[in-house]
């Protein structure tokens, strides 16, 4: 049984994980309204940062774990969006 301060722990790492999620969503925001725009965007920060995302993920409570990925599965069909909207260099 794991302790009260190991439950603490986790739940920190949760809204950390939450917290790092949320703000890639901003950043995809901006991406996209910049491909929208036509200027031109350097993916490899992102998918770099998304893949630290994907790999924090894999220590979430199961409590958690289906909104996780389901916030997870939607930074990657973001990024495939932004992938194919990019006019090749």
């Amino acid at each position: 049984m794991g302790s009260i301060a190991e439950h603490s722990g986790k739940t920190r790492q949760t809204a950390v994980l939450v917290a790092a999620i949320e703000a890639m969503e901003a950043t995809l925001a901006v991406a996209e309204a910049l491909v929208i725009e036509r200027r031109r965007i350097d993916l490899a920060g992102l998918e770099a940062e998304i893949g630290r995302i994907c790999a924090a993920s894999l220590v979430v409570p199961k409590g958690a774990a289906t909104d996780v990925r389901l916030r997870l599965e939607a930074l990657v069909r973001a990024l495939d969006r932004l992938r194919t909207g990019l006019a090749p260099p």
